[in-house]
């Protein structure tokens, strides 16, 4: 029996190496991309990164790992921070960006990013809630509508 492959494990870094090697074959980044493509799928890296890196192991780069940026390293999107936030949206779900990111003194994007990205929730009646609704709420919700269209 065939055991069916997980491909979207197959990293950035993994998907650098390989653009090294088959540009160091002497391989085009679109000829590179469209193998990528093959295998990765949607988890592909952009056609105009791997012409990035293509031409910078063409230039006599060896590294496959990103050189070090300055300035403030990013922290925002942490476990601490994330636990933070979760924690402040459990004790009031009204609260806003600015009113969440004043207590842990973090930007009010990086709060955003962690309530939508991480925490995977949005703004629903100024509440945050999950996004994804079990059959039970949903229900729920539709009763409610019902009632409130029928009021009306």
């Amino acid at each position: 029996m065939e055991q069916e492959t997980d491909w979207s494990q197959i990293s950035r870094s993994d998907q650098r190496s390989y653009t090294k090697i088959e540009t160091l074959r002497g391989k085009n980044p679109t000829k590179i991309h469209n193998a990528l493509h093959e295998v990765c799928r949607e988890s592909v890296v952009d056609r105009s990164a791997v012409s990035r890196w293509a031409f910078r192991f063409c230039e006599g780069r060896v590294s496959i790992r990103d050189d070090p940026r300055s300035g403030q390293p990013v922290t925002a999107m942490d476990d601490p921070s994330v636990v933070i936030v979760s924690t402040l949206l459990e004790e009031d779900r009204r609260k806003s960006r600015e009113e969440i990111a004043h207590e842990p003194n973090m930007s009010t994007n990086s709060v955003f990013r962690i309530v939508t990205q991480t925490l995977q929730r949005r703004k629903v009646a100024a509440k945050w809630v999950p996004h994804q609704l079990s059959k039970e709420q949903k229900a729920a919700r539709k009763r409610v509508a019902e009632e409130l269209l029928w009021r009306y």
